[in-house]
Parts: C-alpha cells; sequence; structure tokens
C-alpha cells in the first residue's frame, strides 16, 4: 500500500463510512502515462454483491475523486479511473472521455462519462463535491460506455445518459456490454 497523504486518507475514510462496502478492499498506486506521476486508487468488495467491487480514486493526481461499481478487474479498472481523473477538466461536473484502451474495447467499451453520484442510484451517500477544509474535490461517478453510447453523447451532449441514468436505465456494474440495435 502507498503511504497517502492526510488528504487521501481523510477521502479513504470518507468513501469506506458511505459506501456498502467490506474491509477487506486495498489501495494501490497507478502509474499515469508519460510519467505524469501516479494516482492512488482503492477498490473493495461490496458486501452484497458478491463478485462486483466499488473502486475510486484518492485524487492524488487531480481535484476529483472518480469511482465507479464493476464485475471487472478492479485493478484494470482502477488504472482506466485514474486516467480519467487526470484527463477531464477539473472544472467540469460532467465529462465525456473517448478513451484508446485494449482493457476497455475488450469489453466492448469505448470512453468513459464521468457524472455526479447524484444523477444515478448507486451511491445515495455520496456528494456530487466533497470538502476537506480548503480542499473542494468533485466527486465522478465513471460509467463505461460503448462506442454507440460515446457517438451519442459526443453528438447529442450528455443529456441522454443524465436522463437514462435518472430513471434506472443504465446498469452501471457490468463491465462488458453488447452494442444496442
Amino acid at each position: 500500500m502507498p503511504t497517502l497523504t492526510r488528504l487521501e486518507a481523510r477521502i479513504l475514510a470518507y468513501l469506506l463510512d458511505r459506501l456498502p462496502i467490506s474491509t477487506r478492499g486495498r489501495c494501490w498506486a497507478s502509474p499515469l502515462a508519460d510519467g505524469a506521476g501516479e494516482e492512488v486508487v482503492a477498490a473493495a468488495p461490496l458486501a452484497a454483491v458478491p463478485g462486483t467491487s466499488a473502486v475510486f480514486t484518492l485524487a492524488r493526481a487531480s481535484r476529483r475523486v472518480v469511482l465507479t461499481l464493476t464485475d471487472a478487474d478492479p485493478v484494470r479498472v482502477g488504472t482506466v479511473l485514474a486516467r480519467a481523473a487526470r484527463e477531464a477538466p477539473a472544472s467540469e461536473g460532467v465529462s465525456v472521455l473517448s478513451l484508446d484502451d485494449e482493457y476497455l474495447a475488450a469489453y466492448g467499451r469505448a470512453g468513459v462519462a464521468l457524472l455526479p453520484p447524484s444523477c444515478g442510484r448507486w451511491f445515495p451517500g455520496v456528494p456530487d463535491a466533497v470538502r476537506f477544509e480548503a480542499d473542494v474535490l468533485v466527486v465522478s461517478m465513471a460509467t463505461f460506455l460503448a462506442p454507440s453510447e460515446l457517438a451519442e453523447a459526443r453528438a447529442d451532449g450528455t443529456g441522454a445518459l443524465l436522463a437514462a441514468f435518472a430513471r434506472g436505465g443504465r446498469d452501471l456494474i457490468r463491465f462488458g456490454s453488447r452494442e444496442r440495435a
């Protein structure tokens, strides 16, 4: 486990208190591309859903905490979350990123949407932003997008994605997907 800064330890404790996860989790440092440092990522199994984990960044490389639920490999998903946290504009609450990544492509994914946790039902105890003394961090829920969803979000904006989450029409946990016909 990497040595956590005071802020990272506070973020970790905050999320452990608000997510329905097991205490059998772990933290690791995920190197960023081009020697841009590293992001600290944590993951723990969901207590009530076997085979599913919560994976989240601890804002070392950005001012954003990115979290998701997944049935995929937490380390590989953590690497993608770290990259998304680094590449997303810090001031935007909603971001859609195209990611050229072999792991994502193998599961039918082409990018990631970073959305406010309040737009879905998966993280009811997690706010869209959190303050730790002078530090204010954006909190984003990550969902991995199929090529058609990425194209739709690019062409029409993120309104359709937000609407799908609001009505519960989008599965956050299932990593792989089939294209819609």
